[in-house]
């Protein structure tokens, strides 16, 4: 019998095909899970890599700020450095000179933002009403000091431009009485350096919505003092180059009209005290509450710390976000499910095959399609060639660029005469040099041509770089299709054509001008040399290019220029920078001259180089010496008949003078009077000649400046006395150590005492007085008498200067007195001035620095030094 327990063997095949088809569905299944899982890990890794673009993108628009920030402060700071210079290199700088100065800088279209730049002057109390006097005369009669009150030291605003709007509320007011600036300025000439100050609330802010304000300074001093210690820059302070600023004006002229995807707040200090801060870029909008990204960034200022407080926008995640996380999630995806659907195919092969097609068509349609968008939108002009050279597509950037339609150049060639073609040197292109032409021709890409091109119903050349690629067919046979890119270079081009032209006008200057120029780099290497130099010394440019400057100097000035080049870039010593001083030349003959030379220092690329400016001055150092001969000559060859007048007269007047008529007596004595000024003009002359020579006798030594004063009130009184006249002191100190030579300080004396006696009323009476001044002492000479008319105050110690110069003056003198005392006070290391007003009388001053024994090492001046003028009030 048969088992029927066990199924046959046609049973067991059909009871194993539906575990055969559940097996195969699981593996497609299995597949699939084993597809994704490598694209979900990339996916994760794009989210943590997109993090850390975000993280690069917030820190490189942070640092982004800051260096706006950083650098515009620093093109400020050159600003005021450039006023400081000007200062520097001037006595006196007038207002409209300022005025000038800023115009030219055009501060509204180069450096928006700033409010002003000013200068603000230095005022002692005892100068008080002699600076709003002189600020007064020049124009403005309502001028005063704000705010009021008695302070030993006032910092007035007399310059800022542009002087208009806000500005004029700040003219006038004393920025030293303000704690904060106060800061500053002090700091400022403490560390010889540029400083701001804190968040202040500027004088300016007149109206409209207010705005935190800080100021920028840089000190000035008077040229020729030592500035070594801060103790010596504040008895040289002459004021502040300065400028104020809005800060919210201030970065909109940093930022412009950029687009930030981050805002950020900044904070005067280290900490982000609501009551330090300055600025904040969110005013205008919204702040994130819960921004993405926060950082901190400081800066420091000079002098000071400014905390920027970064956070991200609501937008800024969306802008960093990759398409590529997506693409390759989604890609990954469609290659996964691709793969299913291999998977599925080999269990359905129809089903999966039309799947597969389907899916091929719809990617190549997409691929088309995506390449018909770059086509259209890319910035670059494409233009298509067939084999035959002739267009048969052109995207829009093309059809602009070339100024033409599509339908204009379908079906013609590249080279047909629709179009204009030059080279970059203006030759035309030869047919097989265009670079479809050659692509075709070659079979390889053509790449960097340069040309200009203009369509025949257009005006203007544009100017391309083409770059020609060849297409090969499919079996490689030749090319079927060449595509043109080209780039449109037309600004480029016009910028490099300007730039061309303002170099051949900048070279046309430097040949046609009539002082020598020369430029060298650091190791005093000569880089150019323009024909006014090669007339003065006598060498080629090409002989001295490339060689040492020292090769034009004489000694010892040869043997010490590198030295003094070297010193000067390790030490900043800038004794020769920016001023303009004579020494000796030497021509290639081996002549020597004198010369003058004024030296200015660039920066470029980081390293410094220098021009010299030389003019050769052996004409008028001719006429000088031909001049100094004349008047000594002259001079002398007087003295001794003059003296000898003057003694005869004075015998016949003591003599005879009772017998003789009384006509004839006022004769002789006013014979007498005018012989004894010829001689007292004569003596003046010499002096100065001497001076000027540098042949005057100084010697110089310690000595009690208050013991001169004193012996100079004696012997002027019996001066006095004859004009009726009285003489008192006031010197204020026992003792007052100076170095100095005693007849010439004496011979100061006496010129200041006589002139104050000769100007002063019957009855009246003149004061001479001594007492401590900054870094030394001053002496002064005050008079009861008329004071200086204004129209003299400019002359008065230029030579022969009288303010009464008719023939018919009242009072004698030779004009020289002021002159002499002050060369005399030059030579001592001093400087003159004076205070006067019309009817009030006038004080004559004068400034010499004290003496000690810890100076005792110090170099003296001596005959041979190079007079070095002071700045005269």
């Amino acid at each position: 019998m048969r088992d029927r327990t066990h199924p046959t063997p046609k049973r067991l095949a059909r009871s194993a095909r539906p575990r055969s088809t559940n097996s195969r569905r699981y593996l497609a299944w299995i597949v699939l899970l084993a597809a994704l899982l490598p694209v979900l890990l990339a996916w994760q890794g794009l989210i943590e890599q997109r993090q850390l673009i975000a993280d690069r993108q917030f820190d490189l628009l942070s640092q982004e700020i800051r260096e706006a920030i950083d650098e515009r402060l620093h093109d400020h700071e050159q600003i005021l450095l450039g006023g400081a210079g000007l200062f520097d290199a001037s006595e006196t700088v007038s207002r409209q000179e300022w005025h000038t100065y800023v115009e030219r800088l055009r501060l509204t279209e180069n450096y928006p933002g700033i409010l002003g730049v000013g200068y603000s002057q230095l005022v002692r109390a005892d100068q008080l009403a002699a600076h709003v006097a002189a600020v007064r005369a020049e124009g403005f009669p309502d001028y005063r000091l704000k705010p009021p009150g008695e302070r030993a030291l006032y910092t007035a605003i007399v310059y800022l431009e542009p002087f208009s709007g806000r500005n004029l509320a700040a003219f006038g007011y004393d920025m030293f009485s303000q704690e904060i600036r106060r800061a500053a300025m002090q700091a400022a000439v403490d560390t010889d350096a540029t400083t701001i100050s804190g968040k202040v609330r500027l004088v300016q802010e007149t109206h409209g919505r207010e705005q935190a304000g800080f100021l920028m300074y840089v000190p000035i001093y008077r040229p020729g003092l030592p500035l070594d210690t801060a103790a010596e820059r504040w008895a040289a302070l002459r004021g502040f180059v300065y400028s104020p600023y809005r800060v919210d004006d201030l970065m909109a002229g940093i930022l412009g009209k950029r687009s930030l995807a981050i805002d950020f707040r900044i904070y005067d200090g280290e900490g982000t005290d609501p009551d330090a801060l300055m600025y904040d870029s969110a005013e205008q909008h919204d702040p994130n509450p819960n921004p993405s990204h926060t950082g901190l960034q400081r800066i420091q200022a000079y002098g000071r710390t400014w905390t920027l407080n970064l956070y991200s926008r609501p937008g800024f995640a969306a802008e960093t976000d990759l398409a590529t996380i997506w693409l390759v999630l989604g890609l990954g995806i469609g290659i996964s499910l691709a793969l299913f659907a291999v998977t599925r195919l080999l269990l359905d092969r129809r089903a999966q095959a039309l799947a597969l097609a389907e899916e091929m068509t719809a990617r190549r349609q997409e691929s088309e399609e995506r390449f018909r968008s770059v086509f259209l939108h890319l910035g670059q002009g494409v233009v298509i060639h067939d084999a035959e050279g002739r267009i048969l597509d052109a995207n829009p950037a093309a059809q602009r660029i070339l100024g033409a339609t599509l339908e204009q150049m379908r079906e013609l060639t590249s080279i047909d005469s629709l179009w204009q073609v030059v080279r970059e040197d203006g030759r035309a292109f030869s047919t097989s040099d265009y670079p479809v032409i050659q692509a075709l021709r070659l079979g390889a890409p053509v790449t960097g041509v340069v040309m200009g091109i203009r369509h025949a119903r257009a005006t203007p050349w544009r100017w391309v770089q083409v770059d020609a690629y060849p297409r090969q067919d499919a079996s490689g046979a030749g090319v079927y299709q060449v595509y043109a890119v080209f780039t449109d270079i037309t600004a480029r081009r016009q910028a490099e054509f300007a730039l061309r032209d303002q170099s051949q006008h900048t070279q046309a200057i430097l040949d046609n001008v009539i002082d020598g120029i020369v430029t060298a780099g650091p190791d005093g290497t000569v880089i150019s040399f323009n024909p006014a130099a090669e007339r003065i010394f006598g060498y080629t440019a090409a002989e001295v290019v490339g060689g040492n400057l020292s090769m034009l100097m004489p000694e010892p000035y040869r043997s010490g220029h590198d030295g003094y080049m070297s010193h000067h870039l390790r030490t900043g010593d800038k004794r020769v920078i920016g001023v303009t001083r004579e020494l000796k030349g030497r021509r290639q003959d081996g002549t020597v001259f004198p010369m003058e030379l004024a030296v200015s220092r660039i920066e470029r690329s980081g390293r410094p180089f220098f021009i010299g400016m030389i003019r050769d001055i052996t004409e008028r150092k001719q006429l000088e010496r031909m001049k100094s001969e004349l008047i000594s000559t002259v001079s002398h060859e007087l003295r001794t008949p003059v003296t000898s007048i003057r003694g005869a007269l004075g015998l016949v007047v003591g003599r005879y003078a009772e017998t003789l008529p009384e006509k004839a007596r006022t004769m002789l004595e006013m014979a007498e009077r005018n012989s004894a000024r010829l001689t007292l003009l004569i003596d003046d002359i010499l002096d100065l000649e001497k001076i000027a020579s540098g042949r005057m006798h100084f010697d110089l030594h310690p000595t009690d400046l208050a013991a001169l004063a004193r012996q100079a009130l004696e012997a002027n009184e019996g001066y006095a006395r004859q004009l009726q006249v009285q003489l008192s002191g006031r010197v204020e100190l026992e003792r007052a150590p100076v170095l100095a030579d005693d007849n010439r300080m004496l011979q100061v004396f006496a010129n200041l005492i006589s002139n104050a006696v000769k100007y002063s009323p019957q009855g009246g009476e003149v004061q001479i007085g001594l007492r401590r001044h900054a870094q030394g002492f001053r002496a002064l000479v005050e008079d009861q008498g008329p004071g200086i008319p204004e129209s003299f105050k400019d002359h008065i110690f230029q030579r022969f200067a009288q303010a009464d110069s008719s023939d018919s003056r009242e009072k004698g003198g030779t004009g020289l007195g002021l002159s002499i005392t002050k060369a005399i006070l030059e030579r001592h290391h001093g400087c003159i001035g004076y205070t006067s007003r019309a009817g009030g009388g006038t004080t004559f001053y004068f400034d010499l620095p004290e003496w000690s024994e810890d100076r005792a090492d110090s170099p003296a001046p001596t005959n041979e030094d190079d007079p070095n003028p002071r700045s005269t009030p």
